[in-house]
């Protein structure tokens, strides 16, 4: 039956109904056992010592079907007790581990309908690898951490740190047995094992936790080399008891022999007096800019810090281990912890200040699907923890370098707590189980937190972040900060008057052992009545009156609009009166234009295309062949002439330079008789014309 903690039906899925069988009754510390990676849900069954895998995607979209659940069984199962479930990033092995062993499981590809291990088979039988080293080794020596190293090329080394303040690197190819490539110790061995330590001091020699930061560039690498991934450092923050944090260097993957650098204790600004805690437990690093250290300590408190560059100091002030009598060197470092926010959780529902509070180990969780929040879950329950400053940081380091001093935010944005779901109360009795046996998030479309609880119910609820502000982006340019008036949206003043304060009423899960008394009951119900009173019916008295405000407002700009609409309408019929005279002339005159066209391209075709009878095209042909000929013919006879002229011009130019040379000069008295002369025979040829025209009157010729 659907309910709001399990709307997703889980609880009546056989896969959980089985796993509720097999649970461990006696355990009372917080576990892992349960994972979601690519929609899948990965959950250890302890009983039968085989992994369950169930389509939590599908799961959701098919609420009313039951959605069949796949076993993956290991063929060497590990003997000890598993406490976490680590999945690598592509999803190709899981590890399974406890404080005595670990063990690397394949798994095996998936394919088919909704994507399920080797087509939805039933039961599938992965290879598996138990790591040696700790069977074999002293009863003291126990896994802290099992982390997988997010630098692999191909997604399979295992890191692990011991109970001994060791390293250990390992190379887990699929198809091969892993290998311990690299060891080294980042402290002196613990001077009691962890089964016998019996105060604050002696736990503080230990390294509990370590988380990887951000990665640099190696600081002697030129720009040549600068592509070369080998160059690449992941640096490891290592947490110990007592609140130092270490900084394990170098690139542990290159294969190199030499032991990676180990710097520390990082400072911690502004310093304190406890080390912002002696019973430090967990450490988380948000890959931000610049990185966010989460610092966790058994009674509940959270320090977030940022991970930059120390300042230049003098060189004795700096101490290194070496200085304490230790046999390791250890460098002064060059980073440093500024914390700049302390929060504090609710570890169990408290009535009054004057109740003990309760102390148990916390186990922090980061949202993949967001950056600005992560998740704690301890033996209390879990909570869900927002930094909205992560986006004010965003946002300057993005800034331009011109503005970058305007968009400096002037305070930071306090951190909220929201405490989701709540398993002890201060009635609840110290040895009573009541741990979180597992932990999830699944995304898309929203985020849903699926818990496995110590009574082997599942909680599977939707996360609403009250701080979350959706971030438009502007279609404008552009505008410098100094010109612009910055407007606090509606929403967002809303959003910031319904914030809550570190009191919550979370979803309470008591356990199952002891009823609940009478007592018990009615506190609680203050309790509720008090904290929706003072946190949340007053807020929302405030925001009720704002939106009455702002309706108010609205409905006096809406009638304000509403005259002006009818105004605009009125002259929107004057114009569309206008419109559609200013139409009618355009069709007349557009009628008139296309007549116009059409008789002149009527006169066109007439004049262009006018038709011919057979004789006139018969005549016009020949006309044109004639013409063609005629051409032709004019043509060449033209070249003729032209070749004539030619030649007549250099025979006229050979005649005069002939004359030129055979010319020769009269004297005066022959010119004198030649003119006698031809005088002479011109009076003859006069007088025997006379004679032949008397003759020829003669005979009538």
């Amino acid at each position: 039956m659907c309910s709001v903690t399990d709307p997703l039906r889980l609880n009546d899925n056989p896969l959980f109904k089985e796993l509720k069988d097999g649970l461990p009754k006696s355990e009372k510390e917080t576990m892992n056992i349960l994972e979601i990676r690519d929609d899948i849900l990965f959950v250890w069954n302890p009983d039968k010592c085989c992994v369950f895998t169930l389509n939590v995607a599908a799961q959701r979209g098919k609420t009313g079907e039951e959605i069949p659940f796949q076993t993956l069984k290991p063929t060497d199962p590990p003997i000890f007790e598993i406490t976490n479930l680590v999945i690598n990033e592509t999803a190709t092995q899981l590890v399974l581990w406890g404080n005595l062993g670990i063990v690397v499981v394949e798994l095996p590809r998936r394919w088919g309908k909704d994507n399920a291990f080797q087509s939805g088979k039933k039961e599938i039988s992965c290879v598996n690898h138990n790591l040696t080293g700790y069977s074999s080794q002293l009863a003291s020596t126990e896994v802290r951490r099992v982390r997988w190293h997010p630098g692999s090329a191909d997604d399979s080394h295992l890191l692990v740190l011991t109970s001994e303040n060791t390293f250990q690197l390992y190379e887990c190819k699929l198809s091969d047995t892993p290998k311990l490539i690299r060891n080294w110790k980042v402290g002196p061995t613990p001077a009691f094992s962890s089964t016998t330590i019996a105060n604050v001091e002696t736990l503080g020699e230990t390294a509990v936790d370590f988380d990887f930061a951000t990665p640099t560039i190696k600081c002697d690498t030129d720009y040549h080399s600068i592509n070369d991934w080998s160059k690449v450092q992941w640096p490891i923050l290592v947490l110990r008891g007592d609140g130092d944090i270490l900084m394990v260097h170098d690139n542990i993957l290159s294969g190199s022999l030499t032991k990676p650098d180990v710097v520390g204790a990082l400072t911690i600004y502004p310093p304190a007096a406890d080390n912002y805690g002696l019973d430090s437990c967990s450490i988380m690093c948000l890959q931000t800019t610049p990185p966010v250290v989460v610092i966790a300590t058994a009674t509940g408190k959270l320090y977030h810090a940022l991970l930059m560059r120390e300042p230049e100091r003098e060189a004795d002030e700096g101490k290194s281990w070496s200085q304490y009598g230790s046999t390791y060197s250890l460098h002064t470092p060059d980073d440093a912890l500024f914390v700049f926010e302390e929060v504090e959780m609710e570890l169990g529902l408290l009535f009054t200040d004057t109740d003990k509070k309760f102390r148990c180990p916390i186990n922090l969780h980061r949202d993949k699907g967001s950056r600005l929040r992560y998740f704690c879950s301890h033996n209390a329950g879990i909570h869900m923890v927002t930094l909205p400053m992560i986006t004010q940081l965003n946002d300057y380091v993005n800034a331009n370098e011109e503005n970058a001093d305007l968009n400096l935010p002037s305070s930071l944005l306090p951190s909220s707590i929201q405490y989701l779901l709540c398993t002890r109360t201060k009635y609840s009795h110290n040895e009573e189980a009541t741990p979180v046996l597992g932990f999830g998030l699944l995304h898309q479309p929203c985020s849903v937190l699926i818990s496995l609880l110590y009574s082997g119910v599942v909680v599977d609820l939707s996360v609403v972040d009250l701080d979350y502000i959706p971030k438009i982006d502007s279609l404008e340019p552009s505008v410098s900060s100094s010109n612009k008036i910055a407007r606090e949206p509606f929403d967002t003043y809303i959003r910031n008057l319904l914030k809550h304060d570190s009191a919550s009423q979370p979803i309470t899960k008591l356990g199952t052992v002891t009823k609940p008394s009478g007592k018990e009951y009615l506190e609680l119900l203050y309790r509720a009545i008090h904290v929706f009173r003072t946190n949340h019916f007053v807020k929302h008295d405030k925001v009720h009156a704002e939106i009455t405000r702002k309706v108010r407002t609205l409905n006096d700009l809406k009638n304000h609009q509403l005259n002006e609409l009818d105004n605009l309408m009125k002259i929107r019929k004057d114009l569309q009166s206008k419109a559609e005279q200013l139409a009618e002339r355009y069709e007349d005159i557009k009628d008139k234009q296309e007549e116009l066209a059409k008789r002149a391209e009527e006169l066109l075709r007439l004049v262009n295309h006018k038709e011919l009878s057979s004789a006139e095209r018969a005549d016009a042909t020949e006309l044109k062949d004639l013409n063609q000929k005629v051409s032709k013919e004019l043509a060449f006879r033209l070249e003729q002439l032209k070749k004539k002229v030619e030649q007549q011009k250099m025979h006229m130019e050979a005649c005069k330079k002939e004359e030129k040379k055979n010319s020769y000069v009269l004297s005066a008295r022959q010119e004198e008789a030649i003119k006698s002369n031809i005088a002479q025979m011109g009076k003859s040829i006069a007088h025997m014309i006379a004679q032949v025209k008397a003759l020829e009157d003669e005979l009538d010729i």
